[in-house]
């Protein structure tokens, strides 16, 4: 059977995507013997990595979607496969599945998540055009348009289509307001990657792990800074765990916090297992640092962050546009000082977890065998 993967920007220095990818292709290998599996990327280097064969990544880093039409023929599905792509990225994802629909090649959602919020980038009016529908009164008005119109798109293509799995409920409640009522419900891939052996914890101080998004950035970064300076005060290490190796770094450089070397799905659940706390508004660095069965804070850029915490009954610590960072901080050596009951909370989350993801699992891979043209 082959199978094409793609959907979101894939080798385009986000970790949390690759881990999406990594788990989404072991998964696929486990339940489906001899699958062949193309994967849509800006990486030539996933072909080596992962043992896949590369296309570019059709819609993204510059790569017109024309192209991808030659290159989904010949393949028995395709699976927009993870991150938030629906409420990010939805004109590229509706696009694409079309197009491989109209091609005659089957196709699905799995594990994507929809936040609450659609991307600004596409649907917040702005520059001269907000001047202009500003004058005239109809800033909301277009917006809702905008909205209204993407609705129309997810209404008269997902119905089509032969499966949509989305990452948690809060995803589907979301999608069902725009439109398309039949998601199920699975789980976010990456949290059935396998963390690395727990290593002693010996001498070394209380340690802090901490990836803060250049993407919709904290705007107190100021007390940002106080906060990690009376972390540091407590005789605790911070250390630096960016999901994009590339804009994070630099991020958390300013912050005069040393960030880890590698760049992999596996160094972030190895690090992170090397500390006692997670605080992240990354959600990804929040889903391997649980795999690894580290605590996790959470700060939120958009509905997903609380989406995943809410599976262990927590809360976020407040967004990037208003977060208190002193309960932050009362929070963060709190949970370096002990791990209370964290480890059962995680434990009973994950078995709660995985019971809906083999569920939605064994039906997507059902239909995926039906679709095989062998």
């Amino acid at each position: 059977m082959r199978i094409f993967l793609g959907g979101i920007p894939l080798g385009c220095d986000n970790i949390g995507d690759e881990a999406i990818l990594e788990s989404v292709v072991g998964m696929l290998r486990r339940h489906i013997p001899g699958v062949e599996i193309t994967v849509a990327t800006a990486d030539p280097a996933t072909a080596q990595l992962l043992g896949v064969k590369t296309v570019p990544s059709f819609g993204f880093a510059g790569v017109p979607v024309s192209g991808f039409t030659a290159a989904v023929k010949g393949h028995d599905a395709y699976v927009w496969c993870g991150a938030t792509g629906l409420s990010d990225y939805p004109h590229v994802a509706l696009d694409l599945l079309e197009r491989a629909h109209g091609s005659g090649v089957a196709s699905f959602v799995w594990g994507v998540g929809m936040d609450d919020e659609l991307n600004p980038v596409f649907f917040k009016v702005s520059g001269r055009r907000r001047r202009l529908l500003s004058a005239l009164g109809m800033v909301g008005f277009y917006e809702r348009h905008l909205k209204r119109s993407l609705s129309r798109r997810i209404a008269a293509i997902l119905p089509h289509i032969e499966g949509v799995w989305l990452r948690d409920p809060e995803s589907a409640a979301v999608l069902a307001g725009m439109g398309f009522e039949g998601a199920g419900v699975a789980a976010d891939t990456a949290f059935t990657l396998k963390p690395p052996a727990p290593a002693p914890r010996g001498d070394r101080p209380p340690t802090l792990g901490l990836c803060i998004s250049t993407q919709r950035q904290v705007s107190d970064l100021a007390g940002l800074r106080r906060m990690l300076d009376s972390v540091r005060a407590s005789g605790a290490r911070i250390v630096g765990i960016p999901m994009n190796p590339k804009t994070d770094r630099l991020l958390l450089d300013s912050l005069r916090v040393e960030s880890i070397k590698g760049t992999s799905p596996r160094d972030v659940m190895e690090a992170a297992a090397g500390c006692d706390a997670v605080l992240s508004s990354r959600l990804h660095l929040l889903i391997l640092a649980a795999n690894a069965g580290t605590r996790i804070l959470g700060i939120a850029r958009g509905a997903k962050l609380a989406n995943w915490l809410r599976n262990f009954g927590l809360e976020v610590e407040g967004s990037v546009q208003n977060c208190d960072w002193r309960k932050v901080e009362e929070h963060v050596l709190a949970a370096l000082a002990s791990r209370g009951d964290w480890d059962k909370v995680r434990d009973e989350a994950y078995a709660r977890l995985n019971e809906r993801f083999e569920t939605a699992r064994a039906d997507f891979i059902g239909r995926l065998i039906e679709c095989s043209h062998v």
